[in-house]
């Protein structure tokens, strides 16, 4: 009889067995494996053929060359020494073989004790090809100046002053010879085998198979949209068109009436007018028509109609935002994959931030700044006079670097480059904040209010590593606050990474808003689906807070801030810093104490960086209305049931960690940009406090109390006039660059 049973729970077991088979192979996804293995071959060389057009910059070499004849008329030289004689002419004069010169090199002998303006005329035999007035700065040795890069074979140049003049030299382009393009292209095919060997694997995944066929059934539904609603989708198209012809037109009209002003044509006055416009037919189609569209995708849009405006309107050069050519020159030398590389357009545009010429001509005449940077031969030149270095850090620049190594491999001109560059930085930004608004009950308009203010969609449209900074601490502190308000979700490892690893990814550009982490110690019991996993997750914590102290004492004990930041002066010493705050520790207390009441954290202080537009010409008068709308929106943007689950430990905690970030931000600049023993703290700016803002405000607007009672029919409207009271603020911004 035993023997009957267990022979039956064979049975059973075999049986059971088999029917969990036959639901793994009804469920299991049919492979189209040759159809997968096609496109990830065609990806693989294409993306082969880019990593080698993005990567080959050895297609051209520069020549440096003296010219060998040399011609004065009207001056009497003595060795270096040329003082103008007696007459009415006076000029030195170059010839040479027929070159297309792109560069002039005009180098005096000692430094310039006045500004020197020189005039510079090129001929080709007796023709002349261009005139071009330029000059060295006074207290300078040299002066580079472009030429248009037109076969030329003599250079006269004159001034009206007396000059020692060490040496003239001119640059330019050549086809190379053998050098390093073979070498890369056997790399790159190496390359393509390895991604074709890869692709034979990944070609039998279902997650391969499914995103395949996704993008295929989404190109068969855009084509079968496209037959079956051919006018909506004309109509929608001419709608926006509508859009930006009529915010031009209403622009136009208000400068004419109320401002008495002429009515404007330029291109960036165009721009302006066509931003206004589709920001109005957005935030109207939220209102009117798309009523499934959410807030967070609302602010998403706008923000990109901003961004994109603000990016085609800024400058094309550098020295737009504080230390921009720094940034600029990390992100396009990571995207060569190798230290100290980068193309001769890439080091021009760096120089826009120096020279004089290409600064006249980022003003007056941006034709003649593009025929210089979008020169075909400059994008395929190495220089390596700018040192790069590649770190763990570089990954903050990932958008810009990306976008700059496909650009190059497409062929994208420099100019544009510039462009997609910036708003690369910015995207990334907004989608990370959007991403962040979707976690959140109520607080979304406390983000969007943030994130658009005047002050940050400036930094953010431009190169620097705040954006990073900004978007991924917003993102994890608004995942944390989300948590918090769906008490009845259960904390998963996915939560607590995202939590986590965006923030500590976020602050590789500065660990000093290490503090800001602190909000997430105070997560409730329920959160936890055993006491076992509040247990680990308290030592996970723990060990976090461990790893930051030690982290901060390699970095500050063991010469992890280096010898500090030169700028601040020749007495700057960081280890000489730190050891003057610990041998005088109550001292320091009221310096940082003294600074942070006086200068950095008052009004005037605060009302300044809201809409700091670093080297131009801000509108203090969007100070206050911006405060205000921050207190107003950070009041009216909760709901009683969604801030009744959030404890009272984190809104008490707040205030004292962003006190504390701050007091680590204004000490980690007292030591790397201030003298030994400095009396007071420099280099401290406003635009250190963008990423405490999100994490302060948004925590905030979860105070229980004063909240108001907010019906759903009219929820829209709130939203829609909030959204409204952000794009003006940041609009006003966009006339700064007009």
């Amino acid at each position: 009889m035993g023997d009957r049973m267990s022979s039956k729970k064979k049975t059973n077991g075999k049986n059971n067995k088999n029917i969990k088979d036959n639901k793994k192979r009804k469920n299991r996804m049919v492979i189209h494996y040759s159809r997968n293995l096609a496109v990830l071959c065609v990806i693989a060389v294409l993306f082969g053929i880019i990593a080698y057009r993005s990567l080959n910059v050895y297609s051209q070499e520069k020549i440096i060359e003296y010219p060998a004849d040399q011609s004065v008329t009207g001056y009497t030289v003595t060795d270096n020494n040329y003082v103008i004689a007696d007459g009415d002419e006076h000029y030195i004069e170059y010839t040479f073989d027929v070159r297309n010169v792109r560069v002039l090199w005009i180098n005096m002998s000692a430094e310039a004790a006045v500004d020197n303006h020189f005039e510079i005329d090129t001929f080709m035999d007796d023709k002349k090809v261009e005139h071009i007035i330029t000059g060295v700065g006074q207290g300078q040795y040299a002066e580079k100046t472009y030429l248009n890069h037109k076969p030329i074979n003599r250079i006269r140049f004159s001034t009206d002053q007396d000059i020692s003049l060490e040496s003239v030299y001119i640059e330019h382009l050549q086809k190379t010879t053998g050098g390093e393009e073979g070498p890369l292209r056997k790399k790159m095919v190496v390359l393509v085998i390895l991604l074709i060997i890869v692709s034979c694997w990944l070609a039998k995944r279902e997650k391969l198979e499914r995103i395949i066929s996704n993008c295929e059934n989404g190109i068969k539904n855009a084509r079968v949209y496209l037959k079956q609603h051919p006018k909506q989708i004309l109509l929608s198209a001419l709608f926006y068109v509508l859009a930006g012809v009529c915010g031009w037109l209403l622009r136009n009209i208000y400068f004419v009436v109320i401002r008495h002003g002429a009515w404007q044509w330029t291109v960036k006055s165009t721009i302006y007018g066509v931003v206004l416009g589709l920001l109005g037919y957005e935030i109207i189609k939220y209102l009117f028509i798309t009523k499934k569209r959410t807030f967070e995708m609302l602010f998403l849009r706008c923000g990109v109609i901003l961004c994109v405006g603000l990016t085609l309107l800024l400058p094309l050069r550098l020295n737009v935002s504080w230390d921009d050519q720094t940034h600029f020159i990390n992100a396009a030398g990571a995207s060569h994959l190798q230290n100290s590389t980068l193309t001769i357009a890439e080091e021009d545009f760096y120089y826009t931030c120096y020279l004089g010429q290409l600064k006249s001509y980022s003003m007056t005449e941006e034709t003649r700044l593009k025929q210089i940077l979008n020169d075909p031969s400059a994008q395929v030149a190495e220089t390596t006079d700018e040192p790069v270095l590649i770190n763990f850090r570089t990954v903050i620049y990932l958008p810009a670097i990306l976008v700059f190594f496909f650009a190059r491999g497409l062929g994208i001109p420099m100019s544009a480059m510039v462009v997609l560059g910036r708003l690369a930085s910015a995207l990334f930004y907004l989608i990370v904040i959007y991403l962040g608004m979707r976690h959140l009950k109520s607080g979304k308009m406390i983000m969007a209010a943030v994130a658009l203010m005047p002050g940050a969609v400036f930094l953010v449209s431009n190169f620097n590593y705040d954006y990073w900074l900004i978007a991924l601490v917003a993102y994890s502190i608004a995942y944390l606050i989300g948590e918090y308000q769906h008490p009845e979700k259960v904390l998963t490892v996915k939560d607590i990474v995202l939590i986590f690893g965006t923030f500590l990814v976020g602050i590789l550009a500065k660990p000093v808003y290490i503090p800001l982490l602190g909000l997430a110690a105070f997560l409730p019991k329920e959160k936890f689906k055993s006491v076992k996993w509040r247990r680990i997750y308290r030592c996970f914590f723990g060990g976090v807070v461990v790893l930051a102290v030690i982290g901060f004492a390699v970095l500050i004990f063991g010469g992890g801030l280096g010898s500090g930041d030169m700028r601040g002066g020749e007495g700057v010493n960081a280890a000489g810093q730190i050891q003057y705050i610990m041998a005088n520790p109550m001292k320091y207390t009221g310096l940082l104490l003294s600074y942070l009441r006086f200068q950095y954290l008052n009004m005037t202080m605060f009302k300044a960086f809201i809409v700091q537009t670093a080297y131009f010409w801000s509108i203090p008068a969007l100070a206050m209305p911006c405060l205000i709308w921050l207190v107003a929106v950070t009041v009216l943007d909760r709901r009683k049931d969604d801030v009744r689950p959030v404890g009272c430990p984190i809104k008490i905690v707040v205030l004292p960690l962003a006190f504390i970030s701050v007091c680590c931000v204004a000490t980690a600049l007292y030591v790397t940009f201030n003298e030994v023993g400095a009396a007071t703290i420099e280099g401290c700016q406003g635009r250190y406090l963008w990423p405490i803002m999100t994490p302060l405000f948004l925590t905030l607007g979860q105070i229980r109390f004063l909240t108001i009672p907010r019906n759903e029919k009219v929820e829209r409207w709130i939203e829609s006039g909030a959204m409204v009271i952000s794009v003006i603020l940041a609009g006003c911004m966009l006339t700064e660059f007009l």
